[in-house]
Order: C-alpha cells, then sequence, then structure tokens
C-alpha cells in the first residue's frame, strides 16, 4: 500500500470526504475507504473498485459508518459494538435486521457517510441519489 506524509503532499493529491485520508492525486476512488473522489462519477466506481473488497458477511458501523471485516465484533475504529441493526454486506448487496418500520423489500443505502433505509420503491436512494443497483 502506498503510504503518504502529509509534508510530501504534492497539487493535485486530495483528502477523502468521507475518512479524510491523502491520496495521490492519481487516484479516482480513496485508497481506504473506496470513495469516489469529487468530480468522479459514482456511477463509474464499479470500474475503479481496484484492491477496496467488500465481502458477504462484512458490516458497516452504525456509529461511525466505517466498514468492518465480518469477524469483528466491535468497529475497529470507534469500538462500537456490532449491533443487529449494522448493514451487513452479501456480496454487494447490503441487508439489514428488521428495523422498526422496514417492509420487505426495503433497503439500507449501501454509501458509507449515507446507510438511510429506502422504501422498496426506490431506485436510488432519497438522500444520497445512489442507485439501488450501484454494487451489483
Amino acid at each position: 500500500m502506498e503510504k503518504m506524509n502529509v509534508a510530501c503532499r504534492k497539487e493535485g493529491d486530495w483528502s477523502c470526504r468521507s475518512c479524510q485520508y491523502l491520496n495521490f492525486c492519481k487516484r479516482d476512488a480513496c485508497q481506504r475507504c473506496g470513495e469516489a473522489k469529487l468530480g468522479v462519477d459514482r456511477t463509474d466506481y464499479a470500474a475503479l473498485r481496484g484492491d477496496w473488497d467488500v465481502k458477504p458477511g462484512d458490516w458497516y458501523c452504525g456509529v461511525c459508518g466505517v466498514h468492518n471485516y465480518a469477524f469483528r465484533g466491535c468497529c475497529f475504529k470507534c469500538t462500537a459494538a456490532k449491533n443487529d441493526d449494522a448493514a451487513v454486506a452479501q456480496g454487494w448487496e447490503f441487508t439489514v435486521a428488521r428495523q422498526a418500520g422496514m417492509k420487505p423489500g426495503d433497503w439500507i443505502c449501501p454509501r458509507l457517510d449515507c446507510n438511510v433505509q429506502n422504501y422498496a420503491n426506490r431506485t436510488e436512494c432519497y438522500r444520497c441519489n445512489m442507485p439501488r443497483s450501484y454494487y451489483g
């Protein structure tokens, strides 16, 4: 993995808006979390995915939104315990435990800094406009 010191920052290098990781200018997606660089069409992310890999069972922290591997019982970043409401990856799809008000077909936005509940009839997230089929 490439490492970069803030003192070595060069023109065009950018900080991720989701995790604040400093990325080289050549990257179109964050090396740490996979968030698309500002100005890059998010719908093209599948092609930019690189080595960022969400595997079945991985989950997103309900407190800080960070991606955690399936084996973790608590968030590696903020140490919050994994709970039944955590968004859980199943391939490129996400499911969540039944939440109050959720009906069959409702879905949780997989975007790290969004994670809101959407009704089954929505084809994109009402908050951030990420397409439901973004990862699949």
